[in-house]
């Protein structure tokens, strides 16, 4: 049974929406929910998916959502003064600034995780501040997801075998034990495995892995063949075109926020790409092969990596 009994998801969305879908699914938490449009609790709640709302201790609206939740005429409320376990599916700028007007209402020696997509701006803004309040927060990112937003597209088995990304505390004799103890819960939910990073390195690799992809993706289905392509494609095209379909005001805040190096890694493809474009335009086939070769070998070896790694995680002794 996880050690975090009562959990709070503060925004409903997609990966909000997912966690107290899985979370009331796997566990035997007890879960409760806020989201600003006040039908979307109802909406979980009346489907079993949460125990009840989020809410002040009062019922004076602080501008954080304790009213609507007596509005709906929902019973069963709680306060983020009773939960061991915040998670946080709002966007970078919101999450800090809901941490931070709520801070004196959280329960002291609660775990406090954020799943955006960036980490480095949210963990110097939370985690300090958390700390002096006797909080633990700790940045995370769940690499799971759909090209579709909002509570009703979330369902159970989107974290299925994904990796959660964690980033470990630098003080790990404060905060050692509760990030162990989030470790444990998150697999519980079904991811398949813990990456442990930090904010740094999370915020350059991702740039490559997660951002530069909906920015290529996104920008790929403007070409104008992409109006009469139908009957002429298939799965290539569906894959390099899944993420443009994307939530533009968030991405813009991620891309934004994450600018430096998402320049780097857009920097580099474009110098990739005009290899190819001046291949073509030289009609050289030698040096065309050898890019596209290239390209291969780059293809199976990172194939051949994921695999070493798999096989390392599964042949490592838990801890």
């Amino acid at each position: 049974m996880s050690q975090f009994k009562n959990v709070a998801v503060v925004g409903l969305g997609l990966i909000g929406g997912t966690m107290v879908k899985t979370i009331k699914t796997k566990t035997d938490c007890k879960v409760f929910g806020y989201n600003r449009t006040p039908a979307v609790c109802e909406k979980a709640v009346e489907e079993g998916f949460l125990d009840g709302i989020l809410t002040d201790d009062s019922k004076e609206d602080s501008g954080n959502g304790p009213a609507e939740a007596f509005d709906a005429g929902i019973e069963n409320t709680s306060s983020l003064g009773e939960m061991d376990l915040v998670i946080l599916g709002l966007y970078p700028d919101a999450c800090i600034e809901y941490v931070k007007k709520n801070l004196s209402k959280f329960k002291r020696g609660a775990a406090i995780v954020d799943c955006c997509g960036t980490k480095r701006k949210i963990c110097d803004a939370l985690t300090k501040v958390c700390e002096d309040e006797g909080l633990h927060f700790i940045g995370g990112h769940p690499m799971a997801g759909i090209e579709k937003s909002g509570y009703d597209a979330a369902y159970v088995g989107i974290f299925d075998n994904a990796s959660m990304i964690l980033c470990k505390p630098d003080d790990m004799q404060a905060h050692g034990e509760v990030f162990r103890e989030l470790k444990d819960f998150f697999l519980s939910l079904g991811f398949g495995f813990i990456k442990e990073t930090n904010p740094e390195e999370h915020d350059r690799v991702i740039a490559y892995t997660s951002q530069m992809a909906h920015v290529v993706s996104n920008a790929y289905i403007k070409n104008e063949t992409c109006k009469i392509r139908y009957g002429f494609s298939a799965g290539s095209f569906k894959d390099l075109t899944r993420v443009a379909y994307l939530n533009e005001t968030m991405w813009t805040e991620l891309f934004l926020d994450n600018r430096e190096p998402l320049l780097e890694e857009l920097k580099e493809l474009m110098g990739h790409l005009e290899e190819y474009y001046d291949a073509l335009e030289n009609k050289d086939g030698e040096k065309l092969c050898k890019l596209l070769k290239e390209g291969r070998i780059c293809k199976e070896n990172d194939i051949a990596s994921e695999e070493q790694q798999k096989k390392s995680r599964e042949n490592k002794p838990e801890e």
